[in-house]
């Protein structure tokens, strides 16, 4: 039998994946379009740049604590600050996206 932390740190590992894929498509590739609270009057490479580099940490993040899990095991204290971690960034990024910051 497969122990569950191990199939719960592979789910957050590849959530973690996939917001890292959007992630690159937004910073490194200057798709700031795809980002869905993006505001038009913004200079793309502003969101791409910030919005984008948040998406990327957020990511990090994720991969991080699905290795951690799937090593250390199931951890409430450690899931409720990437929790909050995630909604601080995901906050950010709308900010961001909005051009909270952008002097243009």
């Amino acid at each position: 039998m497969v122990d569950p932390s191990l199939i719960s740190g592979t789910v957050w590992l590849l959530c973690g994946i996939a917001i890292l894929f959007l992630g690159y498509l937004i910073a490194i590739r200057g798709r700031a379009d795809l980002h869905a609270n993006y505001d038009e009057s913004v200079d793309p490479a502003y969101v791409s740049r910030w919005a984008g580099g948040t998406a990327l940490l957020m990511g990090a993040l994720v991969v991080a604590y699905g290795i951690r899990e799937m090593f250390y095991g199931f951890q409430p204290v450690a899931l409720g600050g990437l929790l909050v971690a995630l909604l601080v960034l995901s906050y950010l990024t709308k900010l961001f996206a909005r051009g909270f910051g952008y002097r243009g």
